[in-house]
């Protein structure tokens, strides 16, 4: 019984450690899935065309840096 107890504690203690791993991890995101919101919604103000011209031109830019 004290053996079944010590595994089950064990478990909680993995379990809860993950669970903080996965709430730090998201917290640390949320400025990067802000700013990707804010694209996709600027991104449906633009036509299909000008987006990818921007993109592309973006891209070009971030190719040169490199």
């Amino acid at each position: 019984m004290k053996v079944a107890i010590w595994i089950i504690a064990v478990c909680e203690v993995v379990r809860a450690a993950q669970n903080f791993i996965q709430i730090n991890t998201i917290r640390r995101d949320v400025k990067a899935r802000d700013n990707a919101y804010a694209e996709f919604v600027n991104s449906l103000k633009v036509s299909d065309r000008d987006f990818v011209k921007r993109l592309l031109r973006e891209f070009e830019s971030q190719e040169e840096q490199e």
